[in-house]
């Protein structure tokens, strides 16, 4: 069982959208669960579960949850905005960065893949989420600001590894997402990653702006990319994505 966190302090980078697509393509040969660590819940609302009965709150607290089969081989542990302000309800709890982990270990023999995906912060939840992963996926979107929000990650995951609190925890790949060749910006940022030395961390593909990715999250839809429009370059970058991100695992096994 391999543990994939999507991470990013900042909002509107295609986190959620890249950890569906990723656990849906995961799951087309393999048993994959998806944990939705934020509170926003858009991971849980874009598989379709509207008012789940028990969340990943009830994980935090250490209470009876339940684990929804939401596609062929692709499960879900939901989350809700009863999940604001878990960080104050776990403050004064023993070894309370590692409450997922230990949750996650009675799942070790059920699933191939667990994708987790991280809210935008850097707070005791996501603490937990990288302490619970094997390799952290950092998506960034294709604008002039994306580099300090990179800096500020690759600290953070660092940051994870000198405490001891996962030593083990791999960057797997920065991905590029909202991206279109035809615009300065897109190249420039590509550039970017050259001149701080980063550009060997970028995965190859690009996520590039599709407006069947966002069609197929809206709420009268609320698909997979590949559900919604199997054909459309959206569908073929996160399969593409898919695939570079299982061989990434293979090779570092």
């Amino acid at each position: 069982m391999k543990i994939i966190a999507l991470s990013n302090q900042k909002g509107g980078v295609a986190k959620t959208t890249t950890c569906l697509n990723l656990a849906a393509y995961a799951a087309k040969k393999h048993k994959v669960l998806v944990i939705d660590c934020d509170k926003q819940a858009n991971l849980t609302k874009n598989l379709g579960i509207e008012s789940p009965q028990t969340t990943i709150n009830d994980l935090f607290l250490k209470r009876p949850f339940d684990i929804l089969n939401v596609r062929k081989n692709l499960d879900l542990i939901p989350s809700s905005i009863d999940f604001a302000g878990i960080d104050l309800v776990i403050q004064g709890v023993l070894a309370r960065e590692t409450i997922l982990k230990k949750a996650i270990r009675q799942f070790k023999t059920k699933y191939d893949y667990i994708f987790l995906d991280c809210p935008p912060d850097m707070n005791l939840v996501t603490v937990n989420a990288l302490t619970a992963s094997d390799y952290v996926i950092v998506p960034v979107q294709a604008t002039q600001f994306s580099m300090d929000g990179v800096s500020i990650m690759v600290e953070f995951i660092n940051g994870i590894r000198e405490s001891q609190l996962n030593p083990n925890l791999t960057l797997l790949g920065i991905l590029i997402t909202h991206f279109d060749p035809r615009l300065k910006i897109s190249k420039s940022i590509e550039k970017d990653f050259k001149v701080n030395e980063w550009d060997a961390a970028l995965f190859k593909t690009r996520i590039r702006k599709n407006t069947a990715i966002e069609n197929s999250q809206h709420k009268d839809n609320r698909m997979t990319i590949f559900e919604y429009d199997n054909r459309s370059s959206g569908a073929m970058d996160y399969a593409s994505l898919g695939e570079e991100v299982l061989r990434k695992i293979k090779k570092f096994n």
